[in-house]
């Protein structure tokens, strides 16, 4: 038995994919940003490089949201 039940459940694997991508997206792209932040003071050009790469995931991880939201079941 688990301790934290999820009261979301998906039948269709197709969803669970594009909901897991959307999580995978946003916390990379979040992560990728704070540790692109700390770098920064130390190589400007690595700080700006993770900054252009996590910005991207984070928009791709809300497109994903608005796809999956307008799918069909």
């Amino acid at each position: 038995m688990a301790l934290i039940k999820s009261h979301y459940k998906v039948a269709n694997p197709r969803f669970k994919r594009i909901q897991r991508w959307v999580w995978v997206c946003i916390y990379a792209g979040l992560i990728v940003v704070i540790v692109s932040r700390f770098v920064a003071p130390l190589d400007p050009d690595l700080g700006d490089w993770g900054l252009w790469l996590g910005l991207p995931l984070v928009a791709l991880g809300c497109i994903l949201i608005y796809v999956r939201s307008r799918m069909k079941e």
